[in-house]
């Protein structure tokens, strides 16, 4: 088989402040880092994270480095609570279409928040009909994984000592999602019988600020070749609508779960910090020792 192949997405740009970085050292980090490596990725903008000047020079600073602007929805709901019915999602999605689409690089890809696409079948399906109706796609992610835990753990650490060795962090965070791509790449390759370009979910982050020159060595030196994610939307994977419910989590989890033949390796949900905590808080401790 040929090269493994990655494509990077952002989501949840924001203005915040964080301890360390400002919000523009932030966010000029990871465009630099990006530029450097000649790398375009698109951006998932959850709209009231940036719905103000500060907010819109962030999302124009990604726009004019000629990265995708894309839908992550307005207010960042749970589409699977019961307060939350497909009007709502629909309303909510509509109110950040028109925040982004005046923004060059515009695209029409929807990313669920907390990557959750309907518990029922009429939410999920009527979600579905809307971005046939509005000409989106599903800005699906192929590897899923917890780069926003690592970086919870890292904003506590330097909150109460700016002084911390943040090298630890460093490990945890490279070796957690190489092992995840893997993870998603191997199964990939099972359904498919090839190599599908897979899409990375990572933050706008101080982790990424961090170590995202790291993440894209790490995975050259693993022998990944680096895309950019508008190729990678072409991939047949992304235009796949996999009959599951609750749908959602990374697209490649999902078509595993449609097969019925990968129940013994597929966990609910994909990935979250509940899986790591235990793993990642025996490293940091060893590391103080």
């Amino acid at each position: 088989l040929s090269q493994s192949m990655v494509a990077f997405t952002f989501d949840d740009p924001e203005t915040r402040e964080i301890p360390f970085l400002t919000w523009q050292e932030k966010n000029d980090s990871i465009l630099n880092t990006l530029k450097r490596n000649n790398i375009k990725s698109t951006l998932f903008v959850c709209g009231h994270r940036v719905d103000d000047e500060a907010g819109n020079e962030l999302v124009l600073s990604w726009d004019g480095d000629g990265h995708q602007i894309a839908n992550h929805s307005y207010y960042h709901k749970y589409y699977h609570s019961g307060k939350f019915r497909y009007e709502d999602f629909k309303a909510d999605f509509l109110k950040n279409d028109s925040l982004i689409k005046s923004y060059k690089n515009y695209a029409r890809l929807f990313r669920f928040p907390y990557l959750k696409e309907g518990n029922t079948i009429v939410k999920r399906d009527s979600a579905r009909a809307l971005f046939d109706e509005m000409n989106y796609k599903e800005g699906y992610v192929a590897i899923d994984a917890s780069d926003w835990y690592v970086n919870q753990l890292l904003n506590d650490t330097l909150k109460s000592n700016t002084e911390t060795d943040i090298s630890i962090y460093k490990k945890i965070y490279l070796d957690h999602i190489l092992e995840r791509a893997e993870f998603y790449d191997s199964i990939a390759t099972l359904l498919t019988g090839r190599k599908v370009k897979q899409v990375l979910l990572l933050h706008h982050n101080l982790t990424s600020a961090l170590f995202l020159e790291d993440l894209i060595l790490t995975f050259k030196n693993k022998n990944w070749q680096i895309v950019s994610s508008e190729e990678a939307w072409t991939d047949p994977v992304y235009s796949e609508y996999p009959d599951i419910l609750p749908a959602g989590e990374s697209i490649i989890w999902a078509m595993a779960k449609q097969t019925g033949k990968y129940d013994d390796i597929l966990r609910y949900p994909g990935e979250d910090s509940e899986y790591e905590e235990v793993k990642f808080r025996e490293i940091i401790n060893a590391s103080h020792k």
